[in-house]
């Protein structure tokens, strides 16, 4: 019920009532590369930035696909 308009309009949140796939595919390229510096914040090193990086990049990818 939370992505719903009726539960938007019990929170009194004023939102737009679609999102187009577009838009979400774009925000995803900017989201993919905002991610390393939170990644990379634990001090792991940047071989396992990027391991962890690659892995967020597949996993949005294929997220976007199904």
């Amino acid at each position: 019920m939370r992505h719903t308009r009726a539960k938007r309009m019990v929170d009194g949140v004023h939102s737009t009532p679609h999102v187009p796939l577009r838009d979400v595919i774009a925000f995803t390229a900017v989201m993919n590369e905002t991610i390393k510096p939170y990644l990379a914040a634990k001090g792991n090193s940047p071989e396992e930035v990027d391991k962890m990086h690659r892995a967020w990049c597949e996993s949005t990818q294929l997220q976007m696909a199904l």
